[in-house]
Formats: C-alpha cells, structure tokens, sequence
C-alpha cells in the first residue's frame, strides 16, 4: 500500500476535521476509547491555535493515520499524539508520522516536545521508546456530574481583571514555576477565546486561581492553584464545586480535569469532592 504524508497547519479546514472524527469514531470502536482529547479535536480547527497535523492518506485518499501537534502558549514547547486506523496499523504508518514529525520540529526550532498516549497503549509506548523518547510523567483524566452544590460563603470566586501581581504570587507558590512563565500562563489564558481565568479570594485575600475551559459539551478546570497559606481551609473544595454549578448553569453535564498521577494531595482533593478517573494517559519525553 501506497502512503502519502502531508503536515498542514492550523486551523485545518472542514473537510479534513470531518476525516479526523470519522477516523476517531472508527478507532474507538476498537480501543474502546476516544481520541477526541488526545488529539486536541476542539482546538486544531481555531484560528488562535498555535502547531500543525500531519496527515496520511492511502491510495484511495482515505485518511489512514494523524498526528496533531499543538505548541498551546507559544512558547515552542509542543504536546503531541497520533492515531492509526486499527485496519492498517500493522504498515508502518505510525513510524512515518512520528519521522515527519521530528522533521517539522526541527524546522520550527522546537524548544521541546512532549508525547501523550493512553496507558492501554503497548504498541505505542514501544514506538516512542524506539525513537529515543522515555516516560516523563502520567496524568489521570477525571470527572464529576455537573450540579447545584452549596458553597462556603468565605471564598468569593470571580472573573480576573487586573490582579496580575497576586496572581503570579499564587502561582509561582504552587506550581513552582518563574514569574515570566506564570506571566506566559496567565496571557494565554486570558487572551485564548473560550479560556476564563478565575480568581479565588479567602476572606478577601486573594489566594486561588484556576482557568474554566468551554468545550462543547463538556467544561474543563485547568491551572488550578492555591496558596500554600490557604491550605486546608477548603479552598480548592470551593472552587471545584463552583466548577460544578457553573456547568450546570451552562447546560453541560460534566466537569473535566487533569492531575498527574503522583499528586497524591491533589487525587485526595479531587475524589473527596466526586471525581473518578476516566482515562489514564502517559507522558513521553525525547531522551
């Protein structure tokens, strides 16, 4: 069988996303999982979408493999993942996407990359072993039914304006990251449409943040931090809880976030306020 490989950048049009769900629906009848998050689907048909998707396509022109490779905060550190329609998978097709990846990586100037692929997945954690990439961490996806949950009057939540200073503060305490790359984190979810920043303040201290994502049918909760001083106070219980009644004030039925597997604290937060993992997925690192 004859393959073509092509890379196009985003935001790709309706034709080719229109290929990329067929060949998800098709895949996960098999793996009995959806790719829709792995592969970035709600984001690689926007405008404000840093990255690009290689594609291949048999002699027929039907799309048999993509891989989408998303550099979210510009900052030429790129997520990426592949799926291979499970008919053809014993081709080689894979292989051929992950070598045009590296080509195009080289080409932007890629600071690094990172590979995400489902824990279930042994062929691939292989082929990224193969290519030189070793596990760097896991995340676990969860979620929790939407719904009207009372909430601690001592914690305002509200939309973020100005309060940048504060912001950095939290971040740079929870997360560990440097001023410039809480000041990066906060310009991209403050300027990247259906993202909204959200501030948390604990008797109007200002010690949280978090960021809601809208997507379609679900909302995610993403970059949530607390202060270390706020700790055990019921912060981050509050917040999540939030999430819950301002999806359902959304009309969505679900509320979605990462942890990585190893966070204990987190996990325990996460469960104790109702949510169960869905989905395991790994982070691979080019060694």
């Amino acid at each position: 069988m004859n393959i073509s490989i092509m890379t196009v950048s985003f935001p790709l049009d309706q034709e080719t996303m229109e290929e990329i769900e067929q060949l998800i629906a098709e895949a996960e009848t098999v793996d009995k999982m959806d790719y829709t998050s792995l592969l970035s689907v709600e984001e690689i048909s926007d405008y404000f979408t840093k990255g690009f998707c290689i594609v291949a396509y048999d002699e027929s022109d039907q799309l048999v493999g993509v891989l989408t490779s998303i550099d979210r905060i510009a900052t030429l550190d790129f997520e990426w993942s592949c799926v291979v329609l499970p008919t053809v998978r014993r081709l080689g097709i894979a292989q051929q996407l992950v070598t045009e990846l590296g080509r195009n990586l080289e080409i932007r100037g890629a600071a690094a990359d990172l590979a995400l692929i489902p824990e279930s997945s042994e062929a691939g954690h292989q082929l990224l072993r193969k290519f030189g990439y070793a596990l760097d961490f896991s995340e676990r996806t969860m979620v929790a039914v939407a719904g009207t949950v009372e909430l601690d009057s001592e914690v305002e939540i509200s939309h973020y304006s100005n309060e940048e200073s504060a912001i950095l503060g939290v971040l740079v305490n929870a997360f560990g990251d440097t001023e410039q790359e809480a000041r990066e984190l906060i310009a991209f979810n403050t300027q990247t449409p259906n993202r909204h920043l959200m501030i948390a303040k604990f008797r109007d201290e200002l010690v949280g943040t978090f960021t809601l994502v809208d997507d379609a049918e679900k909302l995610w909760v993403t970059g949530l931090a607390v202060h270390e001083k706020a700790r055990g106070k019921g912060v981050a219980s509050n917040l999540l809880n939030w999430s819950k009644n301002e999806a359902n004030r959304m009309g969505k039925a679900s509320v979605y976030l990462d942890v990585e597997t190893d966070n204990d604290q987190a996990l325990s937060i996460y469960e104790k306020a109702g949510f169960t993992t869905v989905s395991n997925t790994h982070f691979y690192k080019k060694e």
